[in-house]
């Protein structure tokens, strides 16, 4: 390839990059205002009681939130949105919508994790790799959470406190979370969610995705390996203690 050429073809990758960045900033960026909007209304305050794990709790309630305030407020870029099925704690997102903008337009999955500022180690499920799997073989890709802190108020209701920054909502894709995620035996994805995102293309994330649950993979069948070699000796030491168990049972009978 000619020089020339190359730097064109480069130029062009480098113009579609920045073109995508552009779209997923947007994205997050009117994600974020309409939950700092919502927040707002509520006096950054929900009638919540602030017990020590209420997340499911404060998921229901805004994205409830959010499917009414789209409804009430048309979005020039945002459409369709949808919050999870009630019942059921098994859902692929907390809340969902279309987002169009120029050639853009495709379905987006939202999930909403809330920490308590006394957590300052959460590491929250993210959800499950085959989740992920279906959604990009489905034929979309973008998952996007919508981080928040909370603590407890004088009312022992549910009060929302800013970040370091000051905004009280923070956005990230999954594409772009912290390289120290892992994939636990669940297996669920899970990341520190005080850790600063680290952007990636799709097809980089493409590449850790494959890492990361490799090594998960791996890990448990070493583990799974190990109970398979301890288990002759922990059996037969079963045995040993069965047989004093029954020993002592027939003297009691007899």
């Amino acid at each position: 390839m000619s020089k020339i050429k190359q730097f064109f073809n480069n130029s062009r990758k480098e113009s579609k990059t920045l073109n995508e960045r552009k779209l997923e900033e947007l994205m997050k960026q009117d994600i974020e205002s309409i939950f700092t909007i919502i927040l707002k209304e509520h006096n950054y305050t929900l009638p919540i009681s602030s017990k020590s794990r209420i997340g499911a709790e404060i998921s229901d309630y805004l994205e409830d939130y959010f499917v009414e305030y789209l409804t009430q407020h048309t979005h020039k870029r945002i459409y369709n949105p949808n919050s999870a099925p009630k019942g059921s704690t098994k859902n692929s997102y907390d809340f969902c919508f279309h987002y169009k903008y120029e050639n853009f337009d495709d379905l987006i999955w939202g999930d909403i994790k809330a920490a308590k500022i006394s957590y300052t180690n959460s590491n929250p499920d993210l959800g499950t790799p085959e989740k992920i799997i279906k959604f990009i073989m489905d034929g979309h890709f973008y998952l996007m959470f919508v981080f928040l802190k909370y603590d407890t108020a004088k009312n022992n209701q549910t009060i929302f406190l800013p970040f370091e920054d000051g905004q009280y909502v923070h956005c990230q894709f999954l594409k772009d979370i912290h390289h120290s995620i892992r994939i636990n035996p669940e297996p669920q994805f899970q990341v520190n969610i005080h850790e600063p995102e680290e952007y990636r293309t799709r097809d980089e994330f493409l590449e850790l995705f494959y890492t990361k649950y490799k090594e998960s993979i791996e890990r448990n069948i070493s583990k799974q390996e190990k109970k398979k070699a301890e288990l002759d000796d922990r059996f037969a030491s079963m045995k040993e203690h069965l047989k004093t168990y029954n020993d002592k049972m027939n003297h009691s009978i007899l």
